[in-house]
């Protein structure tokens, strides 16, 4: 049988077959591992033949032989047939993490086993701010745990200020997002320079525009007034016009009178002078 790496994560080694030694017998497969929060430490765990099965066999980790990459070799004995669970174990995949100055950083996905000799190696977690959005996991050591129960764990807030990655894929994802954002930056700020461009442009149109809109109103303005203008002079000639040939005809009317008025009075005094005449003419008689 192939062996493997000595460190393993928690779920590479759950669902896997598991073969007692001596007779090569199907003990079931790993349902759960005991994983004892004050010490760090896997203690045993639990296999069942299959899913709907209720009977369930126990293993402590000293019994553990070997394991391979297709199944891990046990050292049966009398005594792990009626060897019990620990009542102080507690599953930590999915605990919270919060640093001992009370704020919520985290959460546990995950944790390396040595296999040799069955202790944490390290818990791995992610962070619930942007540093999640590329799925990057990083390393805490058991060390850095406090405390652990069964629905967090408080851990020194030193640990998580630059903890290490796990590994150089997630990496790479950090700085292939962080050139993304940087880019994106970049592409805004041309953006952002370009809108302003155009709104200076469109700034300059408009005031070319008002001042054409203003020249062309004056302009406007000049022909009116200048037509304005000439209608009163043209109505002011006119009108003198008509005065003048009122005073003409106002005077030709007088000629006119004095003309009949002399004509009248020359043919009043020829009647006048003949009539007198005639008198004498009847008294010499």
């Amino acid at each position: 049988m192939n062996k493997i790496s000595d460190v393993m994560k928690h779920n590479q080694f759950l669902k896997r077959l598991v073969l007692d030694r001596e007779t090569v017998e199907d003990q079931g497969r790993v349902t759960s591992l005991w994983l004892n929060l004050q010490s760090h430490q896997v203690i045993g765990f639990t296999c069942k033949s299959d899913f709907f099965s209720r009977q369930k066999k126990n293993f402590v980790w000293e019994q553990i032989d070997t394991v391979g990459t297709d199944a891990i070799l046990v050292n049966r004995n009398v005594e792990s047939d009626n060897l019990e669970k620990p009542d102080n174990i507690v599953n930590i995949i999915g605990n919270e993490v919060w640093t001992d100055s009370g704020e919520k950083t985290g959460i546990i996905v995950e944790y390396l086993i040595n296999l040799k000799t069955g202790s944490v190696v390290n818990y791995l977690f992610k962070f619930n701010s942007w540093k999640s959005l590329c799925d990057s996991i990083y390393l805490l050591p058991p060390e850095a745990v406090f405390n652990a129960g069964s629905k967090r764990v408080i851990v020194a807030k030193e640990a998580l200020e630059n903890p290490q990655i796990y590994t150089k894929k997630n990496s790479a994802k950090i700085d292939k997002v962080q050139l993304f954002l940087e880019a994106d930056l970049q592409r805004t700020k041309e953006h952002i320079n370009l809108a302003r461009s155009e709104a200076i442009k469109l700034a300059i149109g408009f005031q070319a525009r008002a001042k054409s809109v203003k020249e062309q109103a004056q302009e406007t303005a000049q022909v009116v007034a200048k037509q304005a203008k000439q209608k009163v002079e043209e109505f002011h000639s006119k009108s003198l016009e008509r005065k003048d040939k009122i005073q003409f005809n106002s005077d030709e009317f007088n000629s006119k009178l004095q003309q009949v008025t002399s004509e009248a009075k020359e043919k009043i005094d020829g009647v006048k002078f003949q009539w007198q005449n005639s008198s004498t003419t009847v008294k010499d008689e």
